[in-house]
């Protein structure tokens, strides 16, 4: 069924908006044939900045031009009967549909994965929703910040009894949209296999849970309540430097060994006051929980590290062993030697912006299979004439369909 090299023998529908559209690009950058529907309206997500120069236009939203890049695009209008008929037609002859839509609202419309899979018994249907399409949360109205708040990612990043930190951007919306993505190729490997195609039910909130890492267990086990280590003088810590801030682990737990290598670090680069460090109190983690511990630690280091750059810092810690890293921004990702020596940044020709812009590359490498950032998202309608003719569409047919509201024809 594949060739090598590329997997354009897949064929989804995304159907998705500001939560889903990731799962099906990670199909469409190995060449799979990703058709993104959105509504008559418009997909929400060409309302979401920034924009390209800052222009507000139809097609500048930077979001969508990335996460819809590679996929061929049609405006529909599911409200319509017709608009129900052409989604069963599409679905009948695909392999993987990505939907966000709340639960129920295919069914309202005789078109959920019951309906669907009359016509196309081996489709795998990957819904995505805030909660997940059952339970007794399941019809609640969510947003990313909800989602991050009720499954537990908000609260981890805080401190102590200082209130939660969002995370920029929805998280939430990407650890879901990744997980889908797995899940509906697991279902689909099961399909080829099996000729049976299933419903792929992913919440938004177990999705965040997952990254919680071990808190759930920490309260169960210990009955801790885990959130960010906080001000624990040289674990996990984050210090000023000449042009922005460095994190630091120099010590976790009791590890002397860590230590000492830290100590190692200071001692040759002759810091004023390292001789401070050179004592057994800073193997003691109470010790170091001390706010007395946590400034007399910060105003050594900091006045070394204030005087150094980001980068010196970085190498010449980790020519010691030390854990030390830089705190990147997006400047510093654009021009890491790392990310630029393995081409992570890729360029999009934009036609309707007249520009091109730079978008992130592949999230793996793969040794057979090569990822392509892919064309410019579509514009609003630009393949509605050729979905609809693949399905059998008269030219005369498909102006009606448009002079009815049914899709727009760009």
């Amino acid at each position: 069924m594949f060739s090598k090299g590329q997997l354009e023998d897949v064929r989804i529908v995304d159907f998705t908006g500001e939560l889903g559209p990731y799962a099906s690009k990670l199909y469409a950058g190995v060449g799979a044939d990703v058709i993104h529907l959105e509504p008559i309206g418009g997909d929400p997500m060409r309302s979401v900045g920034p924009f390209y120069k800052n222009k507000k236009s139809q097609e500048s939203s930077l979001m969508y031009q990335y996460y819809n890049a590679g996929k061929r695009g049609m405006p529909l209008n599911l409200d319509s009967k017709k608009g129900q008929d052409i989604f069963r037609e599409l679905c009948g002859s695909r392999d993987i549909l990505f939907e966000s839509f709340a639960p129920g609202y295919l069914e309202q419309r005789n078109i959920s994965y019951d309906n669907l899979r009359e016509r196309n018994n081996k489709l795998v249907h990957v819904s995505m929703t805030p909660f997940g399409s059952f339970g007794e949360m399941a019809h609640m109205e969510g947003s990313d910040l909800v989602c991050s708040a009720v499954g537990g990612f908000l609260y981890l990043a805080g401190v102590d009894n200082e209130k939660p930190v969002r995370a920029p951007d929805e998280q939430s919306y990407r650890m879901a949209e990744a997980y889908a993505a797995v899940g509906g190729a697991i279902a689909f490997y099961h399909a080829l296999k099996s000729g049976e195609g299933q419903h792929v039910d992913v919440s938004c909130i177990e999705s965040a849970a997952m990254a919680l890492e071990n808190a759930a267990q920490y309260w169960d086990l210990e009955g801790k309540i885990r959130r960010g280590r906080g001000k624990e003088a040289a674990t996990a810590t984050i210090h000023p430097c000449k042009d922005g801030y460095i994190v630091l682990a120099a010590i976790m737990g009791n590890n002397q060994s860590m230590w000492r290598t830290f100590l190692d670090w200071m001692k040759a680069e002759s810091i004023d006051g390292w001789q401070e460090f050179d004592n057994e109190k800073w193997i003691d983690s109470n010790y170091r929980k001390t706010r007395q511990a946590y400034d007399l630690f910060c105003d050594i280091f900091e006045r070394y590290t204030r005087q150094h750059t980001k980068r010196y810092l970085y190498e010449t810690g980790q020519s010691y062993k030390v854990a030390i890293s830089p705190v990147n921004n997006g400047k510093d990702l654009l021009e890491n030697p790392q990310l630029m020596y393995r081409e992570y940044w890729k360029k999009i020709h934009v036609k309707e912006l007249g520009g091109e812009i730079t978008v992130p590359g592949s999230p793996y490498e793969l040794s057979d299979l090569e990822w392509n950032a892919g064309q410019a998202a579509p514009y609003y309608g630009q393949h509605s004439k050729e979905i609809l003719m693949e399905l059998g569409y008269s030219c005369e047919d498909i102006e009606e369909l448009n002079e009815r509201g049914v899709v727009y024809v760009g």
